[in-house]
C-alpha cells in the first residue's frame, strides 16, 4: 500500500504540474493571437487547445487521485481539518471557472471577441483558485 501511496502521490503532483503549465500557458498564447500574424493563428489555436486537454486532463487526474489518497493515505472525509474543506470548496469552484473557460474559449477561437475579453478575466480567476488550491493543501497537511 505503501508503493501504491506514493505513486499516487507522483502522480498527483505531476497533475498539478500539468496543469499548472496549462493555466498559464493558455493565457499567454492567447494574448498573442489578436496581433498574430494570420498565418500563424492556426498554430497557435491548435497549442492552445492541446493546453487545454492537457489541463483537462490534469484535473481530471487531480481528482481521482485526490479522492483515492483521501481514503487510502488520510482514512477519508471525516474528521479533516477546515482548510481540507476549503481545498474541496476551492476545487469544485476552480472545476466549474474551467469549464467557463472552454466555452468562452471555443468562442473566441470562433472570433467572439467579448467571449476573448471574458476568458482573459477567467483565466486569473482559474489561477489565482488554482494558487488557493495549493496554499490550502499547504495548509491542510503541512
Amino acid at each position: 500500500m505503501d508503493f501504491l501511496n506514493l505513486a499516487l502521490f507522483w502522480l498527483h503532483f505531476m497533475a498539478l504540474a500539468l496543469g499548472g503549465v496549462a493555466s498559464f500557458g493558455i493565457p499567454l498564447l492567447a494574448t498573442r493571437m489578436p496581433g498574430a500574424d494570420p498565418a500563424a493563428r492556426p498554430a497557435l489555436g491548435q497549442a492552445i487547445q492541446l493546453f487545454s486537454k492537457m489541463g483537462s486532463a490534469a484535473i481530471g487526474t487531480l481528482i481521482l487521485t485526490g479522492l483515492i489518497m483521501t481514503f487510502t493515505r488520510i482514512g477519508g472525509f471525516s474528521g479533516q481539518s477546515p482548510w481540507f474543506y476549503l481545498k474541496l470548496a476551492l476545487v469544485g469552484a476552480l472545476v466549474v471557472v474551467i469549464v467557463i473557460n472552454k466555452r468562452l474559449g471555443a468562442r473566441a477561437m470562433k472570433g467572439d471577441a467579448e467571449a476573448a475579453k471574458l476568458g482573459a478575466m477567467t483565466q486569473k480567476i482559474s489561477i489565482a483558485l488554482l494558487a488557493s488550491v495549493v496554499a490550502s493543501a499547504v495548509l491542510a497537511f503541512g
